[in-house]
């Protein structure tokens, strides 16, 4: 039995070893290989293999083979990975092809040639942590270029230097030119995202400019911060902005994910109007945004000095954050949408659109996926849609805020009337108690006493001279003290306004003025429609303040009042010839205060022309 079992295992022994030396990729007419049907892989835990060591593994079948049809994913790494593949160029001419590993994020690469004789051809180091022109063809990828001869067989072994990274690797081998046309698409598409993401960044920092709302410069840097982040997954940062800076994106994209987890905090705070007064998360999500920040300062002291456990805990800890964010974003808008926020519902759409594509990504960036929903990767088309989506959205909360500034203002201007209003009628009505308590109380008590000192008149023949005189300037101060309290009264609140209203009201005020005045008044009107008893009293008291003006300062001979009534408005002018006066010295005076706070009560328009021929006033006041 023991024979049996060691039997069958070196037949599996041999049947594994002369797989990994008989499964060759076969070069023919065709533009692209698989490597993954015909490759192994070795981990290096120990970090010490040569390229000598992992040849005799081969020969031994002690690699793994790759699983046919899958990117090589094995999440995050703290080993080197070596990679062996066969090919066998089937044809009768030399063949140029290209090995190409787009991962784009290598801490070192180096790819090895074994001929049939066993003779070894280094074919170059590169990776990101070397300068940008050591790569064997300039491109974002790494790409070497492979020459075999007719009917030669070689075998390919790649060192890869993965650490404090997830070890995901796509890997191609194809015709040099085809490999070189396949990448064209890839750039145009690039281009597309990229031209996305630089419109969004100039359209909100001009909204930002012209509206002066925080939000759209915190989505601004946001937007820049991920399209570094990509730009530096494809390794177009790298090659446009700092080549002979080799190391730096793999801290770059450290802090642009640290900083872009921190403002997708920030924005939805603003666009759902999070605050303490109406989220419970408020205080939770202002500390997870500040630590999201408080992470970009971490990569900045690792560029400078790193160690590989400060790199795995930074690793996963920014993968980590990737998804809280979006789930912490995702219940932050859930909470105020069921507070009866329903903007929130655009941001939650944006959010779901990033929410496949961060997923996508930190899956595969794990180890526990290793494919793309969506071209390029769905990372960038899951931040592409939340952008363009989340860019409309931002229009419609301008749209959304502006309608409620308009009902706000339509509130407060309804508030502010019915305000004015009430101190209006409450001005109304304490004129007309004053008034009847002049008329009725002080003003029967001064005929009391005019009655009573008129009784002794009979004997005032016998007093001496200087006390009659005394006498008659007595009587003369009540009867004036009479006449100024009806006048008082009367201006508080004309006798009979209510009964005969504001024509015939002012019609015997003139009367009176052109009886005893010095200034001839002509009244003009035209009232067809009856006028709402409100706008009555205030526009006699208007027209009262311009005939006092006119009495008091005008200096005039003539003055002319004239009241029309339009179907839409009421007109009132007022001319004299006096000396005139200078509107805008003059009218912080009393008179012209109270008329203007009276016309602008009514909505009114005032217009005021004097000069030493005398004054016009217009106002023009609307009845709807």
């Amino acid at each position: 039995m023991n024979k049996f079992f060691l039997i069958t295992a070196l037949l599996l022994t041999a049947r594994l070893c002369a797989a990994q030396q008989g499964n060759p990729i076969l070069i023919d007419t065709a533009k692209k290989f698989s490597i993954s049907k015909h490759g192994y892989f070795y981990e290096d835990k120990n970090l010490n293999l040569t390229v000598d060591s992992i040849i005799k593994y081969k020969q031994a079948g002690k690699l793994i083979p790759l699983k046919p049809g899958k990117v090589f994913s094995k999440g995050y790494s703290q080993s080197y990975y070596w990679i062996a593949f066969d090919i066998k160029n089937m044809l009768n001419q030399a063949v140029n092809l290209m090995f190409k590993e787009q991962s784009s994020s290598i801490n070192q690469l180096r790819l090895f040639k074994v001929d049939e004789g066993q003779n070894v051809h280094p074919l170059g180091l590169t990776g990101d942590h070397f300068p940008f022109k050591q790569r064997p063809y300039y491109n974002r990828s790494f790409i070497y270029p492979i020459v075999l001869l007719p009917h030669e067989k070689a075998t390919f072994y790649l060192w890869a230097d993965k650490r404090g990274q997830n070890m995901y690797m796509p890997m191609s081998i194809g015709r040099d030119v085809d490999m070189i046309q396949a990448e064209i698409p890839q750039h145009t598409l690039f281009g597309f995202y990229t031209g996305i993401f630089v419109f969004a960044v100039i359209f909100n920092l001009l909204l930002f400019a012209s509206l002066r709302d925080n939000i759209h410069l915190y989505y601004a840097i946001y937007i820049f911060c991920t399209l570094i982040f990509i730009l530096e997954e494809e390794g177009l940062a790298f090659q446009w902005f700092y080549p002979n800076l080799p190391g730096l994106q793999d801290y770059m994209r450290l802090m642009m994910a640290s900083l872009s987890c921190g403002l997708l905090i920030q924005v939805m705070q603003l666009f759902v109007n999070q605050n303490s007064t109406n989220s419970k998360l408020y205080r939770f999500t202002n500390y997870y945004k500040r630590f999201c920040w408080a992470m970009f300062i971490i990569p900045v002291f690792m560029f400078f000095k790193s160690f590989i456990i400060l790199e795995k805990t930074v690793f996963y800890i920014n993968n980590f954050l990737a998804l809280l964010t979006v789930i912490v974003m995702i219940i932050g808008v859930v909470e105020r949408i069921r507070s009866g926020y329903k903007l929130g519902w655009y941001y939650l759409i944006a959010t779901l659109m990033l929410l496949f594509g961060v997923f996508n990504y930190v899956f595969n960036t794990l180890g526990l996926t290793n494919f793309n929903l969506l071209k390029p990767n769905g990372l960038v088309v899951g931040l592409t849609a939340e952008i363009i989506f989340l860019s409309f959205a931002l229009t419609q909360r301008y749209n959304f805020l502006k309608k409620e500034k308009e009902v706000l203002l339509e509130e407060k201007s309804r508030h502010q009337v019915d305000l004015a209003d009430g101190i209006f009628n409450a001005q109304e009505d304490e004129r007309t108690r004053l008034a009847r308590d002049l008329h009725d109380d002080l003003g029967g008590t001064l005929s009391i006493i005019k009655l009573n000192i008129t009784a002794f008149q009979h004997k005032v023949l016998k007093l001496a001279e200087n006390d009659r005189i005394f006498y008659d300037q007595t009587i003369d101060m009540i009867e004036k003290a009479c006449a100024d309290l009806r006048e008082i009264s009367h201006n508080l609140m004309p006798k009979n306004f209510e009964q005969f209203g504001l024509i015939e009201t002012l019609n015997e005020h003139f009367k009176t003025l052109n009886h005893s005045g010095k200034i001839a008044f002509e009244f003009v009107f035209q009232v067809e429609n009856p006028i709402d008893r409100g706008i009555e009293i205030t526009i006699y008291r208007i027209v009262n303040e311009l005939v006092n003006n006119i009495v008091r300062h005008s200096f005039a001979s003539k003055a002319t009042i004239q009241i029309l009534s339009f179907t839409d408005r009421i007109s009132i002018m007022a001319e004299d010839n006096g000396i005139g006066f200078n509107p805008d010295v003059d009218k912080k005076g009393l008179g012209i205060h109270n008329i203007l706070s009276r016309v602008n009560y009514l909505n009114g328009k005032i217009q005021i022309d004097s000069n030493q021929n005398g004054t016009t006033t217009t106002i023009d006041i609307p009845l709807k």
